[in-house]
């Protein structure tokens, strides 16, 4: 019998005809199905429910699926996150990744939530995450958000991604001290600041900004992975008291000198590729990293000096890497 009602439940939300407007030149062609999909595959006790890609214009009722954790409704059409959801209190997961959202709302009864994708949406302000303080994982990659606001009461976050926004100041932060994984690439982001404080920072990503300097993050002691790549950095002096960083991405900047970064003893890659260094003599500051296995260093001018002989004398003067820029150079040496 419970199973009949979930199947007839199910059938009233399966996929719907919509027939949209037509110009003349689209005589003929078939209409658009929205709502793809089909809710009676689904178990009553299910706890993973996927309706991406299916044309859905709306979040459907799912609180048969009283068991349900995961949500995914990656690539479709939705314009708000529907009042449906206020059901699913008992949901961990959530991805509403590539749909049409203007505004983050109706997630308050969400208290169990965990993780939540918001990416390549159309959100232009960080809202309505109050009640969701067991959030540990937020993307908001590819929206049109200006300001880092409202994230109080998300102190359980380990991962922020805002990659692709309209950010121009790092704020509002400092009180996420669990936060291990922070991305910022791709804003208007001109001054390194308010991470001084993130003590569990294992990578920081913010290339594609408007740096010139790199500064404010030698608090960061368990800092492993650092990306500054695509702006102005003059040089690389900032890093030095990093001494867990594995890597280092400063490639396509304006650095003239590698000097700091022979410090940095646990470095395993350093991307460094199209800057302004002219000597190979910088090269030589490398040697002394033991743990040294990556390098991209090409397109450098001193790469230019002699393109025929520079693979031989990088891998001369650096007998420890096993890769140099985008192809393996020697084998790894077996520990």
């Amino acid at each position: 019998m419970k199973t009949n009602l979930v199947f007839r439940m199910a059938e009233k939300q399966a996929a719907e005809v919509v027939v949209l407007p037509r110009e003349e030149d689209e005589e003929g062609k078939e209409p658009v199905l929205k709502n793809q999909f089909d809710l009676s595959v689904y178990d009553a006790d299910t706890t993973d429910v996927d309706l991406t890609h299916t044309r859905a214009d709306h979040i459907p009722d799912l609180s048969q699926f009283s068991k349900i954790e995961e949500l995914r409704m990656r690539n479709n059409l939705l314009t708000m996150c529907s009042p449906t959801l206020t059901a699913l209190s008992s949901l961990t997961s959530l991805d509403l990744y590539e749909n049409q959202l203007t505004e983050i709302s109706n997630l308050d009864s969400l208290v169990n939530l965990v993780s939540l994708d918001l990416s390549y949406n159309r959100i232009r302000q960080i809202s309505g995450l109050d009640k969701l303080t067991k959030l540990e994982i937020l993307y908001l990659v590819n929206n049109k958000i200006e300001k880092i606001e409202n994230l109080d009461s998300l102190k359980q976050l380990q991962l922020l991604e805002l990659g692709d926004n309209r950010i121009k100041t790092i704020e509002n932060i400092s009180h996420l001290v669990n936060l291990e994984q922070l991305f910022l690439g791709k804003n208007k982001i001109r001054q390194i600041e308010g991470v001084e404080t993130l003590q569990k920072l294992r990578v920081l990503s913010i290339p594609g900004n408007r740096l010139v300097k790199i500064e404010n993050i030698e608090s960061l002691k368990d800092l492993q992975e650092l990306y500054l790549s695509d702006q102005g950095l003059q040089d690389i002096h900032g890093v030095e008291k990093l001494s867990n960083l594995t890597l280092l991405d400063v490639a396509n900047n304006e650095i003239k000198t590698f000097s700091g970064v022979e410090k940095l003893e646990a470095l395993n890659d350093f991307w460094a590729n199209d800057n302004k260094v002219e000597s190979f003599s910088e090269v030589d500051l490398l040697s002394k990293l033991k743990d040294l296995q990556t390098v991209y260093l090409e397109r450098n001018p001193f790469y230019f000096h002699d393109t025929n002989q520079y693979r031989r004398k990088v891998m001369l003067t650096l007998t420890q890497i096993t890769q140099l820029d985008a192809t393996m150079c020697r084998q790894p040496t077996s520990s």
